[in-house]
Formats: structure tokens, C-alpha cells, sequence
């Protein structure tokens, strides 16, 4: 004990002091190593989720119905129809589904059905009972479709003319469900110059997609799928009547992708199949500025809340992982970890994120990141640690439902 002669008490030796801070120094280090580790281990195993992604070439030619929910979306719909009437599939339908659109969307629907013999329009006037807004569009679309496939996208996507070809080619008599990648394309009048901080937004959304599509396919690849987007989306009409539709997913305002892919994955015996053939890529557009973009992403999280508790859990200690790597030169500043754990952890990451790429480049035909993504990765932690925890604390509409 060490004499306090300012006040006559006792007190621990200044040496104590060093070492609790050497205990708390090695037990940050120990956490950190163990969560580069760990995110390492996620990045190798999502890389060889896409290896393992089976090629399958189906020839049966089923009847197919695309199956789109459509509200408020003038500037959108035509530019869509024009696509899924130039298919090179056939025999499949198009059915469009007009949920209580208060501008054009309906008049240009019908126009355009004048010249479109295979097209079928539903109106909604109402929400019925408890079921969320799109949920309740798809499932009047799904009523009346004859396909025994069924293909869905958005209202402003863009489907290659080979896009119900390509998803078709993967539906083995095993395979119930098939996800495809949708990619943001910037519109042609906004290539002109936009300057920095709107060309580095542009460059993120695509990049945070890209991501989000390597997470689908290589969970997919693992027969553990848990993501896929609504915009490259195709199941059977059995699927659909054996999990008893959108009824057990229906407190989700979203997650007709998500948590119907996660159903079928528990509930039912079919596989799920992630399609990666570039034609079968549906190009959709970005949200135009950093507020819409925050809204989508917050309405997407939501789905989350739904997740079961061990995917939530995976999901937390995965982005938390990150983000420790992330801060740790700040710790290592305030001489909380040493400068061989700092180098150690973010040498784990860049390897872990390079192996991973390197295949998914190839994979989705992205290239156009391989310059930029470690400065894309700065801005996916801070969007998955700030937002993500924005869409549990907020409600949300569909297309203001």
C-alpha cells in the first residue's frame, strides 16, 4: 500500500493501475483477433457459397406468369411493359397489378393492353383484412395467374429480353424457388456530369446491391439462403399453396422476398436456386437522392425484425465484427490496443475481402468496383451500423399505403 500523505489515506500501488489496464488491453485484443477471425471465416464461406452455385439448364418450356405490383408509377410502367412484352420466352403472361394508383399508372396500363394480348390488369380499389399493401397486391395478381411459374419484378425495373429464359433454365423439377440479381442503373439523362458527392452516391447504392447479391448467392450456395430482392424473383405456383402464400409473413409491411425465400426454405422439401447468368441480370433504378435511399434501405431492414433469432444474432456479430476492425486504429491511438493487433485484424480483413471479391467480380460482371471497394467498405460499415438500427425503432408504408 502507498501512503497518501495529501489526505492520510491509503492507497493501491500505481503499478495496480498499469496492470488492469494491460488486463483490459489484452481482452480488447483477444475480442478483436477472434472477430477478424470470424469475419474472415464468413468471407471464405460466402466465396465458397458461390462456388458452389449449381449451372442447371432446364428444357421444359411451363407456362409462366410475371406478376408485377404497380403503384403510382407513371414514370415507370411504360418503359417496363415494353420489356416484358419483348420476352424471348414463351408460352407466359403478363399481369400487372394497379394498386390504387391516384395519377396515370392505370391509363397507360390500359393503352398499352390495347396491343398486348397476353396482358391482364387488376384493379384495386381496397386493402382488404390484415394483409401489408404489396403483400396484398401479389397475392390478387397470384389469384388470377395460370403460370405454373411465377416470375416477379418491380415497376421500375428493366428486364433483358432473355430474363424469363434464364430463370426458367434453373427450375429442376427439385428447384422451387430461383433469385436473380438486381443491379442499379443509373438513368441515361442522369450520366452527365453530377458532381462529386452525387457520383459517390451513386457509386455506394451500387456497390451496397452488389453486396447485398453476394450474400444472397452464397447463402443460396450453402442451402442456407436467407436474402433475395423482390426485383429477380421466380417460384412455383406449388411453392406458393404449400407455405399457404404471404399468411405467415404477413406482419412484415415488406419481406415477400426475404421471409417467403426463408419460408420455403423450412417449411417446405423444394431447393432454392440462385441464377447467375448476366442476361438474366434486371437492371432497376436508383433512388435519386440520400434521403429515398435511407427510407427504401430503412423499410427493407424491417423485414429483420422477423429474422429467426440465431440469423439476427449471425447478422449482429457479423456487422459488429466489422465495425471493431473498423475503429481499431482509433483504439490503438488511445493506447488501448497494440499497433501488431491493428495491423493483424485489418490485414485479416483485406485478404478476407479480396478472396471474396475477386470471385464476385467475376460472378455479378462487376469490375467497375475492383478500384474503389476498400473505400466503398468504409461507407458499408458506417450505412449497416447506423441505418439497419433506424428500422426497428419506425414504421413504414408501401409506396404511402
Amino acid at each position: 500500500m502507498v501512503f497518501n500523505r495529501a489526505f492520510g489515506v491509503a492507497s493501491e500501488p500505481i503499478i495496480s493501475d498499469y496492470g488492469k489496464g494491460m488486463e483490459i488491453s489484452i481482452i480488447i485484443g483477444l475480442i478483436l483477433l477472434l472477430s477478424a477471425a470470424f469475419y474472415v471465416f464468413i468471407q471464405i464461406g460466402l466465396a465458397a457459397g458461390l462456388k458452389r452455385l449449381d449451372k442447371t439448364i432446364n428444357n421444359d418450356r411451363p407456362f409462366v406468369s410475371v406478376i408485377v405490383a404497380a403503384r403510382n408509377e407513371e414514370m415507370n410502367i411504360y418503359p417496363l411493359l415494353q420489356c416484358l412484352s419483348h420476352q424471348t420466352y414463351s408460352p407466359y403472361e403478363i399481369i400487372i397489378i394497379n394498386d390504387r394508383s391516384t395519377d396515370k399508372t392505370a391509363q397507360f396500363i390500359a393503352d398499352f393492353k390495347k396491343n398486348c394480348p397476353n396482358m391482364t390488369c387488376v384493379d384495386i380499389e381496397n386493402l382488404h383484412d390484415d394483409m401489408p399493401a404489396k403483400k396484398n397486391a401479389l397475392r390478387a395478381g397470384i389469384e388470377v395467374s395460370k403460370g405454373e411459374i411465377l416470375c416477379f419484378t418491380d415497376a421500375d425495373c428493366l428486364p433483358p429480353s432473355h430474363w424469363i429464359e434464364e430463370l426458367v433454365k434453373s427450375f429442376e423439377p427439385n428447384v422451387g424457388l430461383v433469385a436473380g440479381y438486381s443491379p442499379y442503373q443509373i438513368p441515361n439523362n442522369l450520366i452527365s456530369p453530377v458532381g462529386f458527392l452525387k457520383d459517390l452516391f451513386y457509386k455506394f447504392i451500387r456497390y451496397e446491391e452488389f453486396r447485398a447479391a453476394i450474400w444472397a448467392a452464397g447463402s443460396i450456395g450453402w442451402n442456407v439462403g436467407w436474402l433475395c430482392t423482390g426485383r429477380n424473383l421466380a417460384y412455383r405456383r406449388n411453392v406458393y399453396d404449400d407455405v399457404h402464400g404471404f399468411e405467415k409473413i404477413k406482419m412484415s409491411i415488406s419481406g415477400d422476398d426475404d421471409l417467403f425465400l426463408q419460408l420455403v426454405r423450412k417449411q417446405s422439401a423444394w431447393k432454392i436456386h440462385y441464377v447467375t447468368a448476366p442476361e438474366s441480370f434486371v437492371p432497376t433504378a436508383p433512388p435519386l437522392n440520400l434521403w429515398s435511399f435511407i427510407e427504401q434501405r430503412k423499410r427493407h431492414f424491417s423485414a429483420a425484425k422477423f429474422f429467426p433469432l440465431p440469423m439476427k444474432f449471425f447478422f449482429i456479430i457479423y456487422h459488429s465484427s466489422n465495425l471493431l476492425i473498423f475503429i481499431s486504429p482509433f483504439l490503438y491511438l488511445v493506447n488501448v490496443l497494440t499497433l501488431t493487433v491493428v495491423i493483424a485484424v485489418f490485414c485479416s480483413k483485406l485478404i478476407g475481402d479480396m478472396l471474396l471479391f475477386q470471385y464476385s467480380y467475376q460472378t455479378f460482371e462487376a469490375s467497375n468496383f475492383r478500384s474503389s471497394f476498400i473505400f466503398m467498405e468504409v461507407f458499408y460499415i458506417l450505412y449497416n451500423s447506423l441505418i439497419g438500427p433506424l428500422s426497428i425503432f419506425r414504421k413504414f408504408a408501401w409506396k404511402q399505403s
